[in-house]
């Protein structure tokens, strides 16, 4: 095969958005995946005639000025068909017997918070400062729940404006950074939007644009090794037995992977191998995916998050396998009034189904199918609390775990937001995309920041490290 500029190893967002960037600037660049089709977690399964999401369920800043505009923009991505959630109601919250709507706009946001919880006044004006700050710096060593402690009196309002970062992060009391915490939170209460469709549609014009501009997607091609020369990376190796060469590398795969890939390089050195891969990782997610009868549930057009008790921290499913909190997720239908599917989301760690590990797809033990429906029964009840009647709606039901997010796309522990980040550590847990071989670059969510925004956010740091790189002033 013909030397290439870049080789990016695995088709995540950050991958794919990499891959766009610098074929945009003129580089010859080649993407290989693992799977039979690109997008990681982004991407789509089928399951008869329905199209099921993986961890795409909606995003928020992408009104003019917001904080994914201009990116998406640039992506050839603000022409899919966006759908704005309910202006006046975007996230339904239901805790301690009460049910909090969030609006769009961060002063309405503010303004709706102030109504329910009108002595909270002064603390709910520097949350609105705290939503639009850009301090960033300070933002990464602090506390998110101690600070939020520091200018809120009322538990219950903390918990609020907590309730829909459970799906979004990990919301761990002791570590989680003020920085992730606002950014995981505000670009949604600025604006809100789902897709008439599936993931799939933004990998697939990912995709289009790549090959547009002279890039190649390979799939089915596992990259099993980094060949280092003259302390530079010289080609990759993958399992059925081919190879490619380039000039520059960008791994997409998760830091540790990454590093098993290199081996025992001399320019890597152990203490940063050995770093990666004991560094925490951020628990997983439980999803069950519904497929309703036609007609039984009219489209609601915000998310649902339910708590059982007036805590919606550190509440993932661990060993217990108790369910505390869920959030609802419908898929805008492209015909009708109606939903055809909903999506049942709630955090889960590793430790839930560890013992499971090393067994194979689709040949799973008794025991996990069983945790698998003990967990499924669980979100059915909690939902059925919002939804009367929801049983009744269901034709069929699949689940995934963070083992499935292991097997499928080689996240360890089967991470939902890829290193665990802590304010007190942010040195250690902030990870640069340039590696010690200089030729050799990373991207994703465990770098900076995780999700959408903070994938997209990072492709755009990782190619502003290989431009300089390359082109050195």
């Amino acid at each position: 095969m013909t030397k290439v500029d870049i080789i990016i190893i695995g088709s995540g967002l950050g991958g794919l958005e990499v891959a766009l960037t610098m074929a945009k600037e003129g580089r010859r660049v080649l993407v290989l995946e693992r799977q039979r089709r690109p997008g990681g977690c982004m991407q789509s399964y089928r399951r008869g005639k329905l199209n099921l999401d993986t961890g795409f369920h909606y995003v928020g800043g992408l009104e003019p000025g917001g904080q994914l505009h201009d990116a998406f923009l640039s992506h050839g991505l603000m022409n899919l068909p966006w759908q704005r959630m309910d202006m006046d109601c975007f996230e339904e919250i239901h805790i301690a017997d009460r049910i909090f709507r969030w609006p769009q706009g961060t002063k309405e946001f503010i303004n709706a918070m102030k109504g329910y919880f009108p002595h909270e006044e002064k603390g709910l004006d520097l949350y609105n400062e705290l939503l639009e700050s850009t301090d960033e710096v300070w933002m990464q060593r602090t506390n998110a729940w101690e600070y939020l402690n520091s200018i809120i009196s009322d538990p219950l309002l903390i918990q609020v404006l907590s309730a829909p970062a459970t799906c979004k992060m990990e919301l761990r009391k002791e570590t989680v950074p003020l920085f992730t915490f606002v950014h995981c939170t505000a670009p949604f209460i600025q604006s809100s939007w789902r897709l008439y469709g599936d993931g799939n549609m933004i990998v697939n014009r990912l995709q289009e644009q790549i090959r547009a501009y002279g890039g190649e997607i390979l799939t089915g091609k596992d990259v099993t090794s980094l060949q280092e020369e003259n302390g530079r990376i010289v080609k990759v190796l993958c399992a059925d037995g081919t190879e490619y060469e380039a000039d520059y590398f960008v791994s997409n795969a998760h830091p540790a992977v990454t590093c098993s890939l290199v081996g025992d390089s001399m320019l890597m050195k152990k203490i940063f191998r050995h770093r990666m891969s004991m560094q925490p990782n951020t628990a997983g997610m439980f999803t069950l995916h519904l497929q309703l009868r036609c007609g039984a549930l009219p489209y609601f057009n915000h998310n649902k998050l339910i708590f059982l008790e007036s805590n919606c921290w550190d509440m993932a499913v661990d060993r217990s396998r108790r369910v505390k909190g869920i959030m609802i997720s419908a898929r805008h239908p492209e015909k009708g009034e109606h939903a055809v599917n909903i999506d049942i989301l709630t955090p889960m760690q590793w430790e839930t189904v560890a013992d499971f590990d090393g067994s194979k797809l689709f040949h799973r033990p008794k025991a996990y199918r069983e945790l698998k429906a003990e967990v499924a029964r669980q979100c059915m009840e909690i939902a059925g609390t919002a939804i009367p009647g929801l049983a009744d709606m269901v034709l069929n039901t699949w689940s995934s775990t963070p083992l499935t997010y292991k097997d499928y796309n080689l996240i360890p522990d089967g991470s939902a937001f890829g290193f665990r980040k802590d304010y007190a550590n942010s040195m250690m847990t902030i990870v640069s995309p340039k590696t010690q071989i200089p030729n050799l670059f990373m991207t994703g969510q465990s770098l900076m920041l995780h999700g959408l925004h903070g994938v997209t956010m990072t492709a755009a740091y990782t190619c502003q490290e290989m431009s300089r790189t390359i082109n050195p002033e």
